[in-house]
C-alpha cells in the first residue's frame, strides 16, 4: 500500500470521522479549538463548521475512492469490459471531484475566517453571495483585508503551483466536457507490456496515477491549513 493509502491513524474532534495518516490533523485541530471556543455562538460559525467538515469528509472520500480505483485496476486491468470500466472511470471522477473540493471547502472556511475577523471586506448576507465564494475571491478579499497578512505569499504559490492547476483541470474536464477516452497497446508478450494511457493526462493509468495526486494533495492542503491555522491565530 503507497503512503498515501497508509491506514487511518486519528479521529478528528469535529465530526468523530476517522482520517488516513497524511492528513495534516494537527492545523486542522488547532483552528477548530480556536473557532470553537472564540466563536462558536457567532452568527457565521455554521458557515464554517460546514465548511471544515466538508474538508475532511472530502478528503476521506478522495482517499476512498483512490483505493477504490486501485483495486479495480489491480482486479481487471487498464482494458477492461465496459461494466468494470465504468466503475474504474466513476472511482477516478469521485477521486479528483472530491480532492479539488477539498481546496474549495478550505477556501470557504478562510473566507468566513475573513466574515468574522474583518465584515467590511467579507459578505456571507445573501444565497448569492455564498455562492460566489470561490479560492480567487477569497484571495482578493483577503489582499484587500490584510494585505501583509504571510497567507497571501501561501495563495499565491498555490495557485502558481502546477499540480494545484492540474487538479484543477482535471476536476473542471471531468465535471464539465467528457469523460475520457484511453490508450490501449498491443504487446507480444507480458514482459513488453505497455500500460493503457489516460488520455485526459496521456500518461500511464497505473497506480501513480492516485499515489502522485495524494501526495501533491497532501503537500498543498498542509501549506494551506499551517497557513490558515497562523491566520486564526493572528487576526481572530
Amino acid at each position: 500500500m503507497p503512503p498515501s493509502m497508509k491506514p487511518a491513524t486519528a479521529t478528528l474532534s469535529t465530526n468523530g470521522l476517522t482520517v488516513p495518516g497524511n492528513f495534516p490533523v494537527t492545523e486542522y485541530e488547532s483552528v477548530q479549538r480556536t473557532l470553537s471556543s472564540k466563536y462558536g455562538a457567532h452568527a457565521l460559525y455554521a458557515h464554517y463548521g460546514g465548511a471544515w467538515n466538508a474538508l475532511a469528509y472530502r478528503y476521506r472520500e478522495c482517499c476512498d475512492s483512490g483505493e477504490r480505483f486501485l483495486l479495480l485496476l489491480q482486479r481487471y486491468g487498464g482494458s477492461p469490459p465496459p461494466e468494470e470500466r465504468y466503475r474504474q472511470e466513476r472511482a477516478l471522477f469521485d477521486f479528483f471531484s472530491a480532492g479539488f473540493s477539498i481546496f474549495e471547502c478550505t477556501f470557504y472556511a478562510l473566507y468566513t475566517f475573513g466574515a468574522i475577523g474583518s465584515p467590511a471586506h467579507f459578505s456571507l448576507a445573501t444565497e448569492r453571495e455564498q455562492q460566489q465564494v470561490t479560492p480567487a475571491r477569497t484571495k482578493d478579499a483577503f489582499t484587500r483585508a490584510f494585505p501583509n497578512d504571510p497567507i497571501l505569499t501561501t495563495f499565491a504559490t498555490i495557485f502558481a503551483d502546477r499540480e494545484y492547476q492540474r487538479w484543477r483541470e482535471i476536476r473542471n474536464v471531468l465535471t464539465h466536457r467528457t469523460a475520457p477516452g484511453r490508450t490501449m497497446f498491443v504487446s507480444l508478450g507480458e514482459e513488453d507490456a505497455v500500460p493503457t494511457e489516460w488520455k485526459l493526462t496521456n500518461s500511464a493509468l497505473d497506480g501513480s496515477i492516485i499515489a502522485n495526486g495524494l501526495s501533491n494533495l497532501n503537500r498543498l492542503l498542509s501549506d494551506l491549513l499551517s497557513a490558515a491555522a497562523l491566520l486564526v491565530n493572528s487576526h481572530l
